[in-house]
């Protein structure tokens, strides 16, 4: 194949139907081993492209803004109905419910939903079979390109649209099916962990991908993007390309669990589509004698694309082998497909969920400054009836003791005695006892049970209640036989 570009066209078709045309594809855009090597050593660039679902995006997109999640206007209709099914309250400087809590239990009108995922109060939402129908019912009333029963998906789109992560189309479409650019897969993870700021342009990066509204935010997390700009593989050309599956998961799991990627064993799993390639790129001689070539990396991939059966390259693969140990793919990885929007989203969603670089907590509401509630004003500290009135609470179930009040005999009562008061009284004590020794004698000890000069008078307690008649006591106004 001569020219300075190649592309590999590839179609996503129902099984029946590949049969049937399987011979008219067969050789159709596939490039020889010599051709490729060729092309590396004259210093071409590659464009890739992959197999991607047969799909029509509808719509004209929106633009690409950034706004703080509370002052957003978009979905107007969803943002609504999933603020009255999450509780979600309008405040002075914003709303406040679980999307708009921070870790520290804060009110955050800037919020992001990789902290909105580790809230537990949220997840209770997404986990509640008829909570999630209900927010999965209002995405779908939303939207008119969203399959009435696949409500899963509608919820993934749902938290796409409510987050503002990418675009919409207008006027009502969500596009699950479309595929997204690498650009796009980037930019959409900086800003699901991201709270709106001012950011500044990388320059070096725009030289190395060219021009884009995704640039600003891509920029955030190129470091863990599969193809890179060191090695020129990240380009105009690549970067504005269709990114499959197995670069995305690569992203978020050398993200969000580059501890797991660091020593995971890549023999602990298999998969059917899905193989290590080993060193693809020394093999075909894209790194010779230990130099790696411009635009390796890319090259690498579109053999890995061409050749699925000769495996895809180690650190993709580690990724496919730690996405499956987090359930974001099972023995079917489909990691050479293109990436659609709802996909992106659910890997997301779910490496959010489990990534431990923000703390669960939990909060259905978060406390917001000056609007912390009062304690009610102690008796002592009222100033006026009214004050007194406005703290009486009949149940008592808003009283809280203090230190030197009584709660009870399971606890002693605090002393409020000073030093220097117990000095005086045991003091005065003394002198007493030296003054009157009667009065200090213990009756007990000398075994009389008279206290003092005082006689011990009086009927002993039977533990029951005596009966009267009246007129034994000589009251004759009352007549006898009378009894109380």
């Amino acid at each position: 194949m001569s020219g300075r570009f190649m592309t590999i066209k590839r179609i996503v078709i129902p099984t029946i139907t590949m049969v049937i045309i399987a011979s008219q594809l067969m050789g159709c855009a596939a490039v020889s081993q010599s051709e490729l090597l060729q092309m590396i050593n004259q210093g071409d660039a590659i464009e890739i492209e992959v197999a991607t679902p047969i799909n029509q995006e509808q719509g004209t997109e929106s633009a690409l803004d950034w706004q703080e999640l509370a002052s957003l206007t978009t979905n107007p209709d969803l943002r609504k109905s999933w603020d009255d099914i999450l509780m979600i309250t309008p405040t002075d400087t914003g709303k406040n419910g679980v999307l708009y809590v921070n870790a520290e239990g804060n009110n955050e009108p800037n919020n992001t939903l990789r902290v909105a995922l580790h809230n537990s109060e949220f997840l209770k939402y997404l986990d509640s079979e008829a909570d999630s129908l209900q927010l999965s019912n209002a995405v779908q009333g939303n939207y008119a390109d969203l399959e009435e029963n696949d409500t899963t998906r509608a919820l993934y789109m749902g938290i796409n649209g409510y987050f503002n992560l990418l675009p919409d189309a207008n006027p009502n479409y969500a596009n699950p099916d479309s595929t997204l650019q690498r650009n796009e897969f980037m930019a959409m993870v900086f800003r699901a962990e991201t709270p709106v700021q001012d950011l500044t342009a990388d320059s070096a990066f725009a030289d190395a991908v060219g021009q884009s509204d995704y640039n600003i935010y891509a920029q955030g997390v190129v470091q863990n993007s599969y193809l890179d700009t060191a090695s020129k593989s990240l380009n105009n050309l690549t970067a504005n390309g269709t990114i499959t599956r197995a670069e995305a998961l690569y992203l978020l799991m050398s993200r969000y669990f580059s501890d797991d990627m660091a020593k995971v064993d890549v023999k602990s799993v298999t998969f059917n589509d899905a193989k290590d390639g080993g060193d693809i790129a020394t093999k075909q001689k894209f790194i010779e004698d230990g130099t790696q070539k411009d635009y390796w990396k890319s090259y690498e991939l579109t053999y890995a694309i061409q050749n699925p059966d000769d495996g895809l390259p180690t650190d993709l693969y580690k990724a496919l082998v730690v996405a499956k140990s987090k359930g974001l793919v099972g023995d079917v990885t489909r990691w050479d497909e293109a990436l659609t929007k709802s996909e992106a989203i659910e890997f997301l969603v779910k490496t959010l969920r489990q990534e431990k670089g923000i703390t669960q907590f939990n909060a259905k509401q978060a406390r917001i400054e000056g609007h912390e509630v009062q304690e009610p004003a102690k008796p002592e500290e009222a100033e006026t009836v009214e004050d007194l009135e406005d703290g009486i609470n009949s149940t008592h179930t808003d009283v809280e003791l203090g230190d030197d009040e009584y709660k009870g005999d399971d606890e002693e009562p605090a002393s409020t005695t000073s030093e220097s008061d117990r000095e005086l009284f045991d003091s005065i004590w003394e002198e007493l006892e030296e003054e009157y020794p009667d009065l200090f004698e213990d009756p007990s000890a000398s075994g009389n049970t008279n206290q003092g000069n005082y006689e011990h008078v009086g009927t002993p307690d039977n533990g029951e209640l005596p009966t009267y008649t009246i007129g034994e006591s000589g009251t004759s106004d009352v007549p006898a036989g009378t009894v109380y």
